[in-house]
């Protein structure tokens, strides 16, 4: 399964509600895999904590967290996302090598 997260990892930059006990703050996602994500903006947490993440268009998400480095931290979700909604933020949030002119981002396909 590492191998398969490594592989569909993918670079975004999305802005997302982050609830741990009773405080709640926007943390900035890093990268997305459809099993869990990076954040980072986080204040100090323990491993295998339950978090939840709302994404953009999406219902709050169980998580645990998997490690810690400063500000940052790796996620996991406790139900995977599903491939279409996945695909979707990708779409809308990923950084990549080409650029939706509109918005002046860059894209993976």
């Amino acid at each position: 399964m590492d191998q398969e997260r490594r592989n569909t990892r993918a670079a975004v930059e999305i802005m997302a509600t982050f609830r741990h006990a009773l405080t709640s703050s926007t943390v900035v996602l890093k990268d997305l895999t459809r099993f869990g994500a990076r954040v980072e903006g986080i204040g100090p947490l323990k491993t295998d904590e339950a978090v939840s993440l709302g994404l953009p268009g999406c219902r709050p998400a169980l998580a645990f967290v998997a490690w810690t480095e400063g500000l940052s931290a790796g996620l996991e979700f406790a139900e995977p996302l599903s491939e279409a909604v996945h695909a979707d933020l990708v779409s809308r949030y990923g950084l990549g090598s080409l650029t939706n002119p509109a918005l002046g981002r860059h894209f993976i396909n």
